[in-house]
């Protein structure tokens, strides 16, 4: 969940709001039962496996699902068929399933679930809907949203706070994604169980009434909690202030965009096929990924895109929570189009901010808490603090708030102003048949945002930003300056460069000494404000003076020029000796190991002469490769270093082999034993703490040993092994024996 769906919030107002939070009184009585379209683990197929623990009936007559047997579902002519092996045993558009003992489970595609089933179909796919009690949907949503080993207020206040926002969907389909809240099923974890059970039928309340989906919770609040209103403008609510956090680890992120990804000068556009597979932009990040793939689904979908330049991006319009509201971006692309490349621009300016960070990516945008933007050098950097949208609850907090002392209560009236903790249901229990497997632990709470709504982009290949009736009529020609010109003999080019102090469209020619124009390097070609450069190919021209025209012209259609001499002196080709073929390999020294005990590691180091291809590998005694470390892989002159996991591997001689090939195919190899010698592991000791007033220590495991020491009631010792109904325990540096009964929790 960690983050309300922002489409139903935009707009709606607080009487709205508060007619959508379920008018449940403190003392209702009654389990809610949910309803939960399964996507976020299934995702859209059109088959699904069943295999039921349980019997279950269906509405299918007759037929029932038998337990231990294999089920399918399929689709056909609209229905839903079901089979058994290979025969139907029954088919409706929607089939219906209902565990005939206690509460299940049935296995979906393997991962098991408890409660009833709807099949639908859904745009084409099998959709199964859960319905399930409030409680057991929350036993597969904690360990899935916070890790079951942080502390248990935590967990405990992550409990109250998905019931809570739970509740504000009664009589309506969710689904198990991130859009509401992870819900993974009867994988449930003992620690975010024990959270559900202790706090079992508790909500968040304002007022007497649970305040429903507005109990949020995210990743990081960056320090300070943020109020629904300036998160999304609708009527705010007294519950969700703005407040600096103390509890919040001001979760830091940045990222950069350099400004330039790719030189279009120096392309030529009407012969996009013989570069287009080569040409990359400057930086393969998932920042450039992100605005590709947000063009895709903004107007350009099925195009193959470059982005050729990002010169603008900026964040603004602070709210009274220090998040930014607003945003402009300029985005210079390339569409493929048949054999051409065409050059797009895009200019969005002063929009939500919600769509630069749709834009960028959520997961690198982590927040709307923006610290600083410096666009002063070739990147844009911007930094921040946070993930996800701040508002109600933090998760990191409330884990520190939990490990300083306070209890779940405490932590949920801190992050949802003057509401109470309340039991507003009961529950009666339902017996399960068969017991869960143990969840996984997540490593870290991963905020959730809603889907941005798809906005469409013009397709056209200029996006011109309209000027609005008000402004004042731009008459002033684009200036063209700086202008300079060198020659690189060795690639027979010359390198053109200038600066336009405005966006324009840029078109460039060459006229011969004869003053007839030869060919445009770029023509009506629309550029950025700022250093512009292109190449003359110059290898099949003969020297003489020339001159380059440089036309500017703006969005207004006001038009700027300028003409530039150039004497073009190319020197007479030097004839260069064939290059000697390389018949050396390349050598490989300062070869060391060294083991790491804590990691259960092996770093293998050494040294390369050259660029290669290097393969590292382990032999055993008999000569077989038992791991390859490195295959084929291209690593430039220098120092190495891979690393051999010896977590599972015996102590023995081993011989680690290391190859080098270079571009000439020479290939060198070095050879070193090594012995692994892995210490053997600790033994694992045990504590008990004593129950009785004073307990005698013997030198034996008999009431007939000496006496050699006394411990008192509550005294926690070390336990070292058990000897019949004797323990073994160490008391300061001495040990002795005393009897089992008189020592509890022992673990």
């Amino acid at each position: 969940m960690k983050a309300f769906k922002r489409g139903l919030l935009i707009g709606i107002t607080l009487m709205l709001i508060l007619s959508l939070i379920p008018n449940l009184p403190a003392q209702a009585a009654g389990e809610p039962v949910l309803q939960v379209a399964l996507k976020n683990y299934l995702g859209n197929v059109k088959e699904i496996t069943l295999n039921p623990e349980v019997d279950y009936s269906t509405n299918l007559g007759d037929t029932k699902l038998v337990a231990k047997q294999s089920y399918r579902l399929t689709i056909n002519n609209g229905n839903i068929v079901l089979f058994r092996g290979t025969s139907e045993i029954g088919r409706g558009t929607t089939i219906d399933i209902k565990p005939l003992q206690g509460n299940g489970p049935v296995s979906i595609n393997t991962r098991p679930y408890l409660g009833t089933f709807r099949f639908v179909i859904e745009n084409g796919n099998l959709r199964p809907i859960n319905s399930i009690g409030l409680e057991d949907y929350l036993k597969g949503v904690v360990p899935a949203e916070m890790p079951a080993l942080w502390n248990m207020e935590a967990l405990k206040a992550q409990a109250v706070t998905a019931r809570t926002y739970a509740m504000g969907y009664p009589n309506r389909v969710i689904d198990d994604t991130q859009g509401y809240q992870v819900y993974s099923g009867y994988a449930w974890h003992e620690r975010s169980t024990e959270a559900v059970q202790s706090t079992v039928g508790q909500a968040i309340t304002y007022g007497g009434k649970a305040i429903g989906s507005a109990a949020l919770f995210s990743s990081s609040n960056g320090g300070k909690t943020e109020s629904n209103f300036n998160a999304w403008g609708n009527a705010a609510l007294p519950y969700l202030v703005i407040k600096d956090d103390p509890f919040d680890p001001k979760t830091a992120w940045n990222f950069s965009i350099k400004k330039q990804q790719i030189d279009v000068s120096k392309l030529d556009l009407s012969k996009a096929n013989l570069w287009w597979n080569t040409v990359k932009e400057s930086e393969q990040t998932a920042v450039i990924t992100n605005i590709k793939n947000w063009l895709k689904t903004n107007g350009y979908s099925g195009k193959d895109i470059k982005i050729a330049a990002v010169p603008t991006l900026s964040l603004h319009a602070q709210g009274s929570g220090g998040r930014v509201s607003k945003g402009s971006i300029t985005l210079e692309f390339l569409v493929k189009e048949q054999e051409k490349a065409v050059l797009n621009r895009l200019k969005l300016i002063d929009v939500p901010a919600s769509r630069i960070r749709a834009m960028t990516g959520t997961t690198i945008m982590k927040s709307y808490l923006v610290n600083k933007i410096d666009s002063s050098g070739d990147s844009i950097l911007v930094s921040g603090a946070g993930f996800g949208h701040g508002i109600g609850m933090s998760q990191y907090g409330a884990k520190k708030a939990g490990e300083l002392g306070k209890n779940y209560k405490e932590i949920l009236g801190f992050y949802f102003d003057k509401t109470t903790v309340t039991s507003v249901y009961q529950v009666a229990p339902v017996a399960v048949v068969v017991e869960p497997a143990s969840a996984p632990v997540v490593t870290a709470p991963v905020p959730v945002e809603p889907t941005p709504v798809t906005e469409p982009v013009m397709s056209a290949p200029v996006v011109v930003t309209p000027v609005a009736e008000a402004d004042v009529k731009d008459t002033l020609a684009p200036t063209i300056g700086s202008v300079k010109t060198t020659l690189d003999s060795s690639k027979q080019q010359v390198n053109l460069s200038f600066a336009v102090n405005e966006a324009a469209k840029v078109s460039v020619y060459v006229k011969d000494p004869k003053g007839a124009i030869t060919g445009f390097l770029v023509k009506d070609l629309q550029r950025a404000a700022g250093n512009q450069t292109l190449t003359w190919d110059v290898s099949k021209v003969n020297n003489g003076n020339y001159s380059f025209g440089i036309i500017a012209v703006d969005g207004s259609n006001n038009r700027g020029s300028a003409l530039v001499s150039y004497a073009l002196n190319k020197p007479a080709p030097v004839k260069v000796a064939p290059k000697k073929k390389d018949t050396k390999a390349p050598t490989i020294k300062t070869v060391k190991t060294s083991f790491d005990t804590k990691k259960n590691q092996v770093k293998v180091s050494f040294a390369t002469n050259e660029t290669a291809k290097v393969t590292v590998q382990v032999k055993d005694s008999k000569g077989k490769v038992l791991s390859t470390l490195l295959n084929n892989s291209n690593k430039a002159a220098g120092n190495q270093a891979v690393v051999w996991n010896v977590s599972k591997v015996n102590n023995g001689k081993y011989t680690i082999v290391i190859t080098a090939a270079d571009s000439s195919n020479n290939k060198g190899t070095a050879s070193s034993a090594y012995t692994l010698n892995k210490p053997k592991p600790a033994p694992n000791k045990m504590t008990g703490k004593v129950n009785v007033n004073v307990l005698n220590i013997r030198s034996t495991a008999s009431t007939k040993g000496k006496i050699v020491g006394t411990v008192r009631r509550n005294q926690t010792v070390t336990v070292l092994q058990k000897t019949g109904s004797w323990y073994k325990i160490q008391y300061g540096r001495k040990t002795g024996f005393v009897a089992g009964q008189y020592l509890s929790n022992v673990k």
